[in-house]
Formats: structure tokens, C-alpha cells, sequence
């Protein structure tokens, strides 16, 4: 082979050798600025920011990538979103030229959010335009998370809005009926002695209903009642509640509970307003609580418990015993059929539960709560 083909073929290869590396280090520059851009990106996620924040927060760094224009539209809970960054590409195109197509991206969430992004890139395609759609990616997936953090965390706070307006609603009728025992207490009194028992048990029970009413006056005004959680005489507390449904109960042992005083209150309330129609007919038999302290285990705390019977009442009609506790379901003629769910929810957020024993003469119902503070694992008093 001629010697002058020869040094040609070598320029040949060595041009092309260089072109390679310079090729591969311009590469591998390019792509590690890309990856920088996208841990910047990835650390605005760490930031909590608001989701109509991120695209100006984020603009700069898509700009790093080529990104010449960034349009935001849509509909935001009801209100229209417009904005955008940068320039759109609007120079003329040579002949024979393509024009760079946009990147589109498409994010909802239910009937409340859809946002339409569009991004313009100044490359038709390479490796600059591929780095970029790849960037431009993290930042779509970006807000499409923290949308779908802000959308439910929302669904998470309406169901807790709606959960507290049904014990409220719950609550509201509980006091509505203690009210109408009581008009039903005076309208039946037809001698002077009758009237002044009737008042001095409503004496007895007006600073029980007044603390009911005003925790429903602080939820309804959204000022929570206290939910701190203290020991309380288990006790006093059902008698308390007894007296403010308007029955005569009989309480043997004592207990202690550690609960929030609200909690135990709608426990005890829902528990004693569903049974008092029967307890209070003339001639019922009235009930028996019995109070108990079961002793701690190895990995079971101490527990009071309240455990009682109360027979069925004729005129009910009986709900079976896997729908006892089930929301709206109710063995009475008008009733919600939420008391005795509540009132196992509020003792399961002390911790405590609510069952019962179903058979054909009646119910038996155990009612179970720390007996004082719970130590989460991990942890000493």
C-alpha cells in the first residue's frame, strides 16, 4: 500500500478518535450537568412548597436545560390559572428546517384541578434535547406529587370534617332528647310534690348538661374541646352520665380510666341514650353496672372495665349482632344508627373498645379502657 494512502488512513483515524473524545467528554459533561439539575430539582421537593409554586421555582433550572418557554393553564378548585416563563421560540425557520415540537403534560385530580403544562424546547432532537425531556420529566412528576399530597390532604380533612359533624350531629340529638325528658318530667308532674322533684333533678343534672352544651358550643365554633387525656374515677362518670339520661342505675365496684373527660362523656352519652327509653318504661328492670380493674400483664396494660346487661326492649326491633355496631345501622324507629359506633370509636381512640354479647333476652355490653397511661414501645414513664 502506498505510504502516502497510509498516512492518510492515520489522519483519518486519529481525526476521528479525536472527534469521538471530544465528543464523549462533551457528552458526559452535558449529562452531568443534567443530573445536577435534576438533584436541584428533587431538593425543591424537600422544600414543601405549594404546587402552583414549583413551576417558577423550578423555571431557572429547566432553563440550564435549553428550555426556551413554560406555559401554566387551568382550572385551580374553580379559579383559571395562566402564567408562564421564558420566551416562546417564534424565529423563522430556514427551508428544509423542522420546528421543534412542545412538550405537553396533562395533570388532574378529580373534578377540583387540571393543569395543562407546555414546554418548548429550543432543540428539535439530540442528545441536548433528550437530557432535557428527561429533566423536564422529574419536574412534571415533581408536581404531580405535591398535587397529589395538597389533593389528599384535603379528601384527609373533609372526611375528618365529616366524621366530626356526624358525632355532632350525634351529640346534638342526645341533648335534644335530655331535653325532652325533662319537659316530659314537668308535663307529667300533676301535684306541687311531684314538680319539686322534678326540679331538683333537673338542678342536679343542669351542670352536666351545660358542660354537654358547651362542648358542643366550642366544636360547633371550631375550638375542640380538650382531648388531653387524664385519669378519671370511671365511677363518678357513669353516674354522672346515668343522672343526665334520666335513669336510676345500680354500680358495684370502682375503676379508674385513663381517658380524655370528652371522650368518655360521648361514650358514655351515646351508650346511655340508645338504652335509657327502655330503662326508663315503669316496671324495667333496672340495670346493674359492674365496675373492675383487670390486673397487667406481661404485654397487656391494666384495664377497666365496665361490664352490665340490658335486656331487649319489646317494642325494638332487634338488629343482628355483626350490624350492632355498624354506622346507620339502628334497631329503632327513627334513629341514626351512630350511638353505639361512637361511642366504640371514642374508646378506641383512648385505646380502650366497646363489645358486646348478643343473645335472645338481651345485651351484654363490656366497655374496656387503660386504667392509666399507655407507654408507646420504645419508651418509659
Amino acid at each position: 500500500m502506498d505510504y502516502g494512502v497510509l498516512s492518510s488512513l492515520s489522519l483519518i483515524c486519529l481525526a476521528a478518535g479525536l472527534t469521538l473524545y471530544v465528543t464523549s467528554r462533551s457528552l458526559a459533561r452535558r449529562a452531568r450537568s443534567y443530573q445536577a439539575g435534576m438533584q436541584s430539582l428533587l431538593q425543591l421537593g424537600a422544600q414543601g412548597l405549594d404546587p402552583l409554586d414549583i413551576p417558577p421555582a423550578a423555571w431557572p433550572l429547566l432553563a440550564t436545560g435549553g428550555w426556551q418557554h413554560l406555559q401554566l393553564s387551568g382550572d385551580w378548585f374553580g379559579h383559571l390559572v395562566e402564567s408562564e416563563w421564558g420566551k416562546k421560540p417564534d424565529q423563522p425557520l430556514k427551508r428544509g428546517q423542522k420546528a421543534s415540537k412542545p412538550l405537553a403534560f396533562r395533570l388532574s385530580s378529580g373534578n377540583d384541578v387540571l393543569l395543562v403544562l407546555t414546554l418548548s424546547h429550543s432543540a428539535v432532537r439530540g442528545e441536548g434535547r433528550m437530557f432535557a425531556e428527561q429533566l423536564a420529566k422529574v419536574f412534571v412528576l415533581l408536581l404531580e406529587s405535591a398535587l397529589r399530597v395538597r389533593t389528599e390532604a384535603i379528601s384527609v380533612a373533609m372526611a375528618e370534617r365529616a366524621r366530626l359533624t356526624l358525632y355532632l350531629q350525634h351529640d346534638m340529638r342526645n341533648l335534644a332528647q335530655w331535653v325532652g325528658w325533662v319537659c316530659s318530667d314537668f308535663n307529667d308532674c300533676d301535684q306541687p310534690e311531684s314538680l319539686l322533684v322534678a326540679a331538683r333533678r333537673l338542678q342536679q343534672n343542669a351542670p352536666l348538661a351545660r358542660e354537654r352544651a358547651d362542648r358542643l358550643v366550642a366544636l360547633l365554633g371550631n375550638s375542640p374541646a380538650n382531648q388531653q387525656a387524664t385519669r378519671l374515677d370511671l365511677r363518678l362518670a357513669v353516674e354522672n352520665a346515668a343522672h343526665l339520661a334520666g335513669v336510676q342505675v345500680t354500680i358495684s365496684g370502682q375503676a379508674h380510666a385513663w381517658i380524655a373527660q370528652a371522650l368518655l362523656a360521648r361514650a358514655l352519652d351515646n351508650l346511655f341514650s340508645n338504652l335509657a327509653p327502655n330503662w326508663r318504661n315503669p316496671g324495667a328492670e333496672k340495670p346493674v353496672l359492674h365496675l373492675r380493674t383487670n390486673t397487667e400483664g406481661p404485654f397487656k396494660p391494666a384495664m377497666a372495665e365496665l361490664r352490665f346487661f340490658s335486656h331487649w326492649p319489646d317494642a325494638q326491633v332487634r338488629i343482628a349482632p355483626m350490624r350492632l355496631f355498624e354506622p346507620f345501622a339502628s334497631g329503632r324507629p327513627g334513629g341514626l344508627g351512630l350511638g353505639l359506633y361512637q361511642a366504640r370509636k371514642s374508646l378506641q381512640e383512648a385505646n380502650g373498645d366497646l363489645s358486646a354479647e348478643v343473645d335472645s333476652v338481651g345485651i351484654t355490653f363490656v366497655l374496656t379502657i387503660p386504667d392509666s397511661q399507655v407507654p408507646v414501645a420504645g419508651t418509659s414513664l
